[in-house]
């Protein structure tokens, strides 16, 4: 048998069915999508030119939770192709990357969380495609790096978007490359990484080969400087295999057997997102789910 070559096959995401796109230039398979979402009711954010909104509260005093079907308000502008090639679907926006971000505005946003990004923390995305996550925390954390490979123009795409999103981010948003197959970093990057606390990875793995190389580079990273907190959202594909003569994950499969034993030595917890409140538009799917990674805690 041949062996495959990724570049003959062509995906397309469904998540720009959600929003509202237009043709850019003349490539029909260009669009600036816009994707709406609404921001938790206690948050402290303010547009740039925006005055904060009041904060509202019921009789008691308390503050008024938001709740999941709140009309959105707010909007990124994302410049996205509509298919590609299944080596570039960094190209494309997918469903993971507003999982993540769900989880960003949800947590980072409200004040009685365990979990907290700082003006000061530093965020890496890795596999940052379009760049959407690392906007979104842009808005909480004083600097992200939005990491990709350096091919099909990936990188210049994140910066298109950075720009036409830069109202949103409350400090810096860069893009760089890092390749998982490449662990020679420039010193610049080094620095980032190791100073960094939280590590972003959305829809970034589709074939085992793929997933080898993320989760060794993930591995690396973890340990490098500062404790770190991983997050990893993607969404499980069924297919049916001849092998199993059924209906099966066998991506994702792979790499969560195989997440659990290079991450051994950490604490691997998948989180319920059912409990996240969901503020952008799209269809959260059963199939998406979220995984946190830290190092283990000693016992009291």
């Amino acid at each position: 048998m041949e062996d495959l070559d990724i570049s003959d096959y062509k995906v397309t995401s469904e998540v720009h069915v959600f929003s509202e796109g237009e043709s850019v230039g003349d490539d029909e398979h260009i669009v600036i999508s816009t994707f709406k979402f609404s921001l938790p009711k206690n948050h402290s954010f303010s547009l740039h030119q925006n005055v904060n909104e009041e904060v509202a509260a019921d009789d008691d005093g308390d503050l008024v939770v938001q709740r999941k079907n709140y009309t959105p308000d707010y909007s990124l502008s994302i410049k996205h192709h509509v298919n590609t090639s299944l080596d570039l679907v960094g190209l494309q926006v997918w469903r993971g990357a507003f999982l993540l971000a769900d989880f960003l505005l949800h947590y980072a946003m409200n004040e009685d969380t365990d979990f907290k990004i700082c003006k000061d923390d530093i965020v890496i995305e890795l596999g940052a495609g379009t760049g959407l996550t690392s906007i979104v925390a842009g808005m909480v954390a004083g600097h992200v790096v939005s990491t990709d490979i350096s091919k099909g123009n990936i990188l210049s795409l994140i910066d298109t978007n950075i720009k036409q999103n830069s109202k949103w981010i409350r400090g810096q948003v860069e893009a760089m490359e890092l390749d998982f197959c490449n662990s020679n970093y420039p010193e610049k990057l080094v620095s980032l990484l190791q100073n960094s606390t939280l590590l972003l990875a959305a829809d970034v793995v589709y074939h085992d080969d793929l997933t080898d190389a993320f989760l060794s580079t993930l591995k690396k990273l973890m340990g490098m400087g500062r404790p770190k907190t991983a997050l990893i959202a993607l969404e499980k594909r069924f297919v049916f295999t001849l092998s199993d003569l059924d209906v099966v994950a066998p991506c994702y499969n792979y790499f969560y057997e195989n997440l659990l034993q290079e991450f051994n030595s950490y604490d691997v917890m998948q989180i319920d997102t059912s409990q996240i409140t969901q503020y952008f538009c799209y269809e959260r799917v059963k199939e998406l789910v979220l995984f946190k990674i830290q190092e283990k805690r000693p016992l009291p």
